[in-house]
């Protein structure tokens, strides 16, 4: 089934043609370099539509000199699906009837076991074949695996499709390691926000997508302004501020222990989910001289250091259901 990691492999090169043109030298096909695109539509379902065929991604792909151009169909498999044995045959002949023009089936993948299997020539036919279709392949095997920082810079965004090809090696840290530092040489800040969130969507594993938050955090900070910035940037602050407020609910829970009260699961509870920063620290002041858990949890009032939270409903003291605890008091 479709997911991001499946859709940013397949959706990455008809956007780059340089990226792209690499990616094609290493099929050996005689491709100059220079090449132009075209996204095509990737609906092969025909008419009438008795049900969805879609393909992953279609593109014109055109030469430097505008001769022979071809259609080029993207295929991203992040596993082995029996399936496509009878649907890759459709699509090349759907796309051959329909532009008139040669076809070529670029299956990606991201393990050797696919890539092995995605590479057998599929046959129709009885006794001689009436039609074979045979996918070009790119995986582990045949795509370079960028280990230094200088290659990775030369060319970020082909660096970045080797790196989801390679996103199943055991050293991916080291991987993502030598592409972060490349990124984070990067002089263009804005595209080096955006493609550092384009890797992020195309690794399959949570594994890999922690190792390159945490190199992101680490190597730079995404630039204000963009939209992958600002919300890798808010998500940022936010997994701070719920830090803080996880810390401060143990804290208050750990000196009302020390003080003696008694806990009940109900009021760990009542700490625990609390996200207002302000009554937390409220709670914690008060609970430093309170004889009672009402005195702790009692509604705030214009009197206390913290001034009461009356603009969050989440927060809003109300008569008879408010802050005032209900918890046993301590003995």
């Amino acid at each position: 089934m479709p997911n991001v990691s499946h859709d940013t492999l397949h959706g990455f090169l008809p956007g780059r043609p340089k990226a792209l043109n690499r990616a094609l030298d290493l099929l050996d096909l005689g491709i100059p370099p220079g090449v132009t695109t075209e996204t095509l539509p990737t609906d092969a379902s025909g008419a009438p539509k008795m049900f969805a065929r879609q393909m992953d991604s279609v593109l014109r792909v055109v030469r430097p000199d505008g001769r022979d151009p071809f259609i080029l169909l993207v295929e991203a498999q992040t596993g082995i699906e029996p399936k496509k044995e009878t649907s890759w045959p459709y699509y090349v002949a759907y796309l051959r009837d329909r532009y008139k023009l040669e076809v070529v089936l670029l299956v990606l993948c991201v393990d050797t076991a696919t890539a092995a299997w995605a590479a057998r020539p599929l046959h129709t036919g009885l006794g001689r074949p009436t039609q074979v279709t045979a996918p070009h392949v790119l995986g582990p095997a045949n795509v370079p695996r960028v280990s230094r920082i200088q290659d990775a810079s030369a060319d970020l965004d082909f660096a970045a499709f080797c790196l989801w090809i390679h996103s199943n090696d055991p050293d991916i840290e080291g991987i993502l390691t030598v592409m972060g530092e490349a990124l984070a040489q990067d002089a263009d800040r804005e595209a080096r926000d955006d493609l550092a969130g384009l890797i992020e969507d195309g690794l399959g594993s949570e594994h890999a997508r922690k190792i390159w938050r945490n190199l992101m955090e680490t190597l730079f900070t995404p630039r204000r302004g963009t939209i992958v910035g600002d919300a890798r940037l808010a998500g940022q602050e936010e997994g701070r501020e719920e830090g803080r407020v996880a810390g401060k609910a143990e804290q208050l829970l750990r000196l009302m222990e020390r003080r003696g009260f008694s806990l009940t699961e109900e009021t760990r509870q009542h700490v625990t989910t609390c996200t207002d920063m302000p009554l937390l620290d409220l709670w914690f002041d008060r609970a430093i001289d309170a004889t009672t858990l009402d005195e702790v949890f009692a509604a705030p009032s214009s009197t206390n250091r913290v001034p009461a939270p009356a603009q969050n409903p989440e927060h809003t003291a109300v008569p008879g259901q408010g802050m005032t605890d209900p918890r046993p008091s301590a003995d």
